[in-house]
């Protein structure tokens, strides 16, 4: 599937008031996708909204169709979610959560088949949680929880996966590994979309970017177009560029942050 978002006009907000205004633009498949900006730019409130979990005004079309007029069972099965702040207080283990993710594609009376025992074991060695499968979710570190909740969107198996700091709780390894993955998944032909706050990461991992402010992207480009200039534009803080030995370019803030 092409699942390409367009969107247009694209406004949303909270309680009447509006956090999102007039987002036009388009997100391509085969792409790995940034989503930067200082907090409160409406990284969050956007991902929500492509998630179709949040109303909005204007235009937006998931390959081709309005997404809000899809059937909450299809959209379970198109778009996959790993969110900000995860909760998980039912008496679940790891392995009951991960199954989770194939009830778009089975319901909620059948039993797991061979197929959907073949894709969680593969999710569960791919995120680096087989060894938690028996314990309970309400027993994992937030770095724990993070992989399990991508273990469950990878046996959802939908074609689009939008997350919302991933790795924030990450160490480095596992960050890179989540990273990592992501690429994998990208080019599978999938439309990946992860809010970041280091931009390090998605001058690492990702292809294109969208930089948001005041709850407007201020900049869709490529991701060797991030710049310091940009930077500094987004954050309100110098950026200085350093080059490691392989040639690879990395930004780090400088101490003159304005307030």
């Amino acid at each position: 599937m092409n699942a390409e978002y367009r969107f247009s006009g694209l406004s949303a907000g909270y309680d009447g008031v509006s956090v999102l205004h007039e987002l036009s633009g388009a997100i391509r498949p085969g792409v790995l996708t940034a989503l930067i900006g200082p907090n409160g730019s409406g990284k969050s409130t956007f991902l929500r909204v492509l998630a179709g979990l949040l109303p909005c005004r204007g235009t937006l079309l998931l390959a081709g169709r309005d997404l809000r007029r899809m059937p909450r069972g299809e959209l379970g099965r198109l778009v996959g979610v790993v969110p900000q702040q995860i909760r998980m207080a039912s008496p679940f283990t790891v392995c009951e959560a991960v199954a989770l993710g194939r009830l778009p594609h089975q319901g909620l009376t059948a039993g797991r088949s061979a197929e959907d025992e073949r894709r969680l074991l593969r999710a569960v060695a791919r995120t680096d949680v087989e060894y938690l499968l028996l314990r309970p979710v309400t027993r994992l570190s937030g770095g724990e929880t993070q992989r399990v909740m991508l273990a469950t969107v990878l046996v959802q198996d939908p074609p689009v996966i939008l997350l919302d700091e991933p790795v924030s709780a990450q160490d480095p390894r596992r960050t890179v590994l989540v990273f990592s993955l992501l690429r994998e998944l990208t080019a599978e032909g999938r439309t990946i979309v992860a809010a970041v706050h280091d931009v390090n990461l998605a001058v690492a991992f990702a292809d294109a970017f969208l930089a948001m402010k005041d709850g407007r992207i201020v900049v869709d480009a490529p991701i060797s177009e991030l710049d310091g200039r940009l930077l500094q534009d987004l954050y309100g803080a110098s950026f200085e560029a350093y080059i490691s030995e392989r040639g690879n370019r990395t930004w780090h803030v400088a101490t003159d942050v304005r307030r």
